[in-house]
């Protein structure tokens, strides 16, 4: 099988289409649109002029933060953008005229860094890590001027930012896979999962902590597939510890991720443990079962596995032993009070009840999280097929090695991509406990969002493709095309949805004879003259066209190298493991036997 580094042109154009749409609904959405967006900003604004890092509930949103994102948290705008307004004739966007480009001013021209002062409830992020308001806070600086900048210049410098933070995500699927031992066209549709979670892309498009905790959690899936296919050197768990350290200065949903380390070596020494010999050691007397079991567990990997989460720990952990020891919490409750609840009360009172409410919006806004929340919203339709077709393929991949294994190994092919769906896993468990929790409190659905789940994406997409794989046996080379015709389909229902509410007057359908004026009226809002949003529009338009012909061709083409050529576990027989593809012996030799290599029990090394 070609190695990992050989990068697809189809790859290129996924990644460039994942971009295009990033910097679309970045136009898309007009400034303060993004999920906490004001307060994020403040973040950085405040660092920028040595505010620091207050304790909980001592800091107070910035003036000149507030002049402007006032209107869309309390003010002319807050009934249409976060109560679904417009349908009780609240205005849309484009309705209202936006305070002229010429017009708009800095924040410091607009208040500065003075705290507002009407008793508002304190900005919440301080209960989350600096890492990404210190990185756009020192970007801002180096940019000469910017201070004088208009706020929906500066804000869009800071969006610009997370969107390259997660451009890589298409990437970091498609090596993830490629390391699993998938072919070439599922490692592809990999890639293309990403692009089909409009929720996601708006999300990545706006300026946020959770772009980075995205990247952190990919890279560090990434370098866990490896040690799943049995690396057990240093360097990787160096790299492992690096991204977790990353991860653990961003949110606290990254405090699981040490779990899916642990797991990962586990897993890798099993199949090490399985590639040496084809049964367990067994003995009939008390002593020599013994003797076998210290020798298993001396067998483990300590030395790597430590490494790993030590270094994460102390790259990152710190801030939540800090927190603890000056707050008594390990992410103390950023408003230090419990603020008034607006979500509707969820009755009769019973778990029941709160179960199938956080069950549903769950799943609603992991694809369509559009708004704030509802709507705009995707079709249900849309979201039940999208959810049904990703479970589905996913409890295949599950299935489908235990079927194809031998018995000895059919717990490290269920178990590999099992691993792999462990952050979607982790967040799903931390975001319901906390939501029953405040049911319990509140009798109301409170903190229900699917975008805490996007930090598993990559692994999501991994496990996604190997169980399209064998949905299409014998015709894999149809992967791409069919998971970015869905994923293309996704996008447009997503962007229907989200441009009829915003962007439409009121009592105003969509018809293509309208696209011009919805340009036009995210124009007027964008930060910068028409003619860039009308530029980013249609560059996106072209790199769609451009990567959906290429996919179907490379779809219909038969007899090219990669479908002539079986790579591991891609075969009909290619036996088990993570990836369908059993660990196979080679020659040893005194370079390939140093302790620790993946190659030290007789393993070929995984591509």
């Amino acid at each position: 099988m070609p190695g990992p580094r050989r990068v697809p042109v189809l790859l290129l154009l996924i990644t460039a289409v994942h971009l295009g749409l990033l910097l679309s609904y970045a136009f898309v959405y007009p400034t303060w649109t993004g999920y906490d967006e004001a307060q994020h900003v403040d973040m950085v604004y405040g660092l920028q002029h040595g505010v620091g890092w207050p304790a909980p509930g001592k800091k107070i949103i910035s003036t000149g933060v507030a002049a402007t994102s006032d209107d869309f948290d309390r003010g002319r705008f807050q009934d249409m953008f976060q109560a679904g307004g417009k349908r009780r004739g609240s205005p849309s966007f484009a309705e209202i005229d936006p305070t002229p480009r010429g017009q708009r001013q800095s924040f410091d021209a607009l208040g500065g860094v003075a705290p507002v002062g009407d008793g508002r409830l304190s900005n919440q992020m301080v209960q989350h890590p600096p890492l990404i308001y210190v990185v756009g806070a020192r970007l801002l600086d180096a940019l000469p001027g910017s201070k004088h900048w208009a706020y929906d210049q500066q804000v869009f410098v800071l969006r610009l930012l997370n969107i390259l933070v997660v451009a890589p995500l298409p990437l970091l699927a498609w090596l993830a896979a490629r390391r699993f031992g998938l072919d070439q066209p599922s490692a592809l549709a990999a890639a293309t999962l990403p692009l089909a979670v409009p929720g996601f892309t708006r999300v990545g498009a706006t300026f946020n902590n959770d772009g980075l905790l995205m990247l952190a959690t990919g890279g560090l899936t990434v370098t866990l597939v490896g040690v799943l296919r049995g690396d057990m050197r240093r360097r990787t768990a160096a790299r492992a510890g690096i991204w977790l350290g990353i991860a653990l200065l961003t949110k606290a949903f990254a405090l699981a991720l040490p779990a899916m380390i642990v797991a990962a070596y586990l897993v890798g020494w099993w199949r090490l443990r399985r590639a040496g010999r084809q049964a367990p050691e067994r003995s009939a007397y008390p002593a020599g079962r013994l003797f076998a079991s210290r020798r298993a567990i001396g067998s483990l990997p300590w030395t790597p596995a430590t490494l790993a989460v030590g270094l994460g720990l102390a790259l990152g952990g710190w801030w939540w032993i800090r927190n603890y020891v000056l707050y008594d919490s390990v992410q103390p409750n950023g408003w230090a009070t419990n603020p008034p609840r607006r979500e509707p009360l969820l009755l009769p009172d019973s778990f029941l009840t709160w179960f199938w409410y956080f069950f549903r919006t769950m799943i609603s806004r992991f694809w369509g999280g559009l708004g704030l929340f509802e709507p705009p919203q995707l079709s249900p339709v849309a979201i039940v097929v999208a959810t049904g077709a990703v479970v589905g393929l996913c409890a295949a991949a599950l299935a489908a090695g235990p079927r194809r294994a031998a018995r000895p190994d059919r717990l490290a092919s269920t178990a590999g991509p099992a691993v792999l769906l462990l952050p979607v896993a982790f967040a799903y468990l931390m975001v319901g406990q906390r939501s029953w929790a405040e049911y319990q409190q509140y009798t109301r659905g409170i903190a229900v969002q699917g975008r805490y789940l996007y930090l598993g994406l990559v692994g999501l997409g991994v496990v996604f493709a190997l169980g399209l794989r064998a949905a299409l046996r014998g015709r894999e080379r149809l992967a791409p095309a069919v998971t970015l015709v869905g994923a293309l389909l996704m996008q447009g229902l997503g962007l229907l949805a989200v441009c009829s509410y915003y962007w439409l007057p009121r009592q105003v359908s969509f018809t293509p004879a309208r696209v011009p004026e919805i340009v036009a009226g995210a124009g007027r809002w964008a930060p910068f003259p028409i003619g860039v949003t009308i530029t980013v529009f249609a560059l996106s338009a072209v790199l769609v066209v451009l990567c959906l012909a290429v996919a179907v061709r490379a779809g219909g083409a038969r007899g090219t190298r990669e479908a002539a050529i079986t790579g591991p576990g891609s075969g009909p027989g290619s036996g088990s493991g993570s990836g369908g593809h059993r660990p196979t012996p080679a020659p040893r030799s005194p370079s390939r036997m140093r302790k620790g290599h993946p190659l030290r029990a007789g393993l070929r090394s995984p591509s």
